[in-house]
């Protein structure tokens, strides 16, 4: 007698709570068939959809085609790796100095995406010593046609401006006055990978591989918007 009153009793209570009770068994179900193990883990990285960023070779976020003039980013042109040098320093000193560079194309005829991409590589965004010390955004060096100030850094002697509108003057100056200058201007016009394959080969920097650097930062952050009219 009281065991039927026990099956009674469980029959209400399924009865009672129906709903509840089928949920948990198909959710029990569920877990059994698939049997899906659940990880635990401090490093996003193990889950590829908790990843957002791409990460390059130098371990910096990469870029997806930003635009930072304001015009309208399009889709073909290939994502590129950046120098090692941080999102928000890179983003700063690009937009700080795209209308300087948009000047000196007006004036000398450099296409202001490859003045802006020098200014960048040799200077590391901004951080190299020879900007701290010196103002010196293309890492000018001294020479016996130089007779303005200078600093010496790392035992090398360059060039030290005041501002650095100056260091960007004396660059587009010192550029124009090449033998090679003419040629090249007349020569790569307004396509800015030309101008990036033409001075890559004229010791402009001591940076490791700079016609490819200049590529990667036109490229990753859209400078060449700055050349169009």
């Amino acid at each position: 007698m009281q065991h039927n009153t026990s099956i009674f009793r469980i029959w209400t209570l399924i009865k009672t709570n129906w709903f509840s009770t089928a949920l948990i068994i198909l959710l029990l179900l569920a877990v059994g068939r698939n049997r899906l193990p659940f990880h635990w883990s401090d490093n996003p990285t193990t889950h590829p959809k908790n990843s957002p960023e791409k990460l390059t070779e130098n371990g910096t976020a990469a870029t997806e085609n930003k635009s930072l003039f304001g015009l309208i980013p399009g889709t073909n042109e290939p994502q590129a790796a950046i120098p090692a040098v941080d999102e928000a320093t890179t983003i700063m000193f690009l937009r700080r100095f795209g209308k300087t560079a948009t000047g000196e194309h007006k004036k000398f005829g450099t296409p202001a995406s490859v003045l802006l991409a020098i200014a960048y590589v040799n200077s590391a965004g901004g951080q190299r010593e020879t900007v701290t010390k010196a103002n010196n955004y293309f890492a000018l060096r001294c020479n016996g046609n130089w007779d303005g100030a200078m600093a010496t850094i790392d035992r090398v002697c360059v060039r030290q401006y005041n501002t650095p509108w100056e260091s960007f003057r004396d660059f587009s100056i010192t550029l124009a006055g090449q033998d090679w200058y003419g040629e090249v201007r007349q020569s790569a016009g307004k396509d800015w990978t030309l101008w990036v394959k033409a001075l890559g080969d004229k010791n402009l920097s001591d940076v490791p591989n700079f016609e490819a650097e200049l590529s990667r930062v036109i490229q990753a952050y859209r400078l060449f918007e700055l050349d169009t009219p």
